[in-house]
């Protein structure tokens, strides 16, 4: 639920800053918001999954399977964090792909999905002075100010770019919805998934900043690891090492 508290205690104190500073400083603030805050979801054109041979991996109860077999475990590491009730994985690829997966077992689920939806689909010319004189343009400026704090945690530390301006895409399987931070055409260096489920959240990075395909990671790839990533039978132990899929 720690995400999801973040949110509210965000929501309450950019109530009190938005109200405080009036019409005009509601309006400033929204013309001045980054360009990234005017990227709304929008639905995926290529929903193909990636045939390639590859491998299924297993880690703290949750199962998908990747579309390169050239796994590195050497490389690969967990760090579990039994106490937050969270769990890293850093997943390596012989051709220089890495994959950083964050599980959460018990975060707040479908509720923050909805939310987080919300959040994203605000953009500052939803702000105007008539929106602001009728009460209700306040929320949108909270959910802009929101916004454009969330997706400044998708821009890449060492070169400043943020994948989500290239586009924010919405994510669904039969288990998960969720969002895409990154159009796979423009090889950004790093695009990032946020995946909302009953049973807990699942966010991955991919790293391309080594990665030796030109192209980088496809639409496709990625839908395969969306579409069969799924939790493990109560009964099934979790596994860390990877496994030859069918």
């Amino acid at each position: 639920m720690k995400v999801l508290r973040r949110i509210l205690i965000a929501l309450v104190v950019t109530f009190a800053a938005l109200s405080w500073i009036g019409p005009a400083g509601v309006l400033y603030f929204a013309k001045s918001a980054p360009a990234v805050a005017r990227v709304v979801p929008t639905e995926l054109k290529d929903v193909s999954i990636s045939p390639a041979s590859g491998r299924k991996l297993s880690y703290f109860g949750y199962e998908l399977e990747v579309p390169w077999s050239d796994f590195n475990e050497s490389q690969s590491r967990l760090f579990p964090e039994s106490e937050h009730d969270t769990h890293m994985v850093w997943a390596s690829f012989r051709s220089g792909l890495k994959l950083f997966i964050v599980i959460s077992p018990r975060e707040a689920r479908f509720p923050e999905y909805t939310l987080m939806k919300r959040i994203y689909e605000v953009t500052p010319d939803k702000i105007s002075y008539w929106s602001l004189i009728q009460g209700w343009g306040y929320q949108d400026a909270r959910f802009l100010l929101l916004k454009s704090t969330f997706l400044q945690e998708t821009r890449e530390p060492r070169s400043g770019s943020n994948p989500a301006e290239t586009g924010i895409f919405n994510l669904w399987s039969q288990r998960y919805h969720g969002f895409q931070f990154g159009d796979p055409r423009s090889r950004p260096e790093v695009l990032e998934l946020r995946l909302y489920s009953d049973d807990g959240r699942v966010e991955m990075k991919f790293l391309q900043g080594g990665y030796d395909e030109p192209s980088g990671v496809t639409q496709a790839e990625i839908n395969r690891i969306v579409q069969s990533l799924h939790k493990a039978a109560a009964n099934d132990t979790p596994k860390s090492v990877a496994a030859t899929s069918n």
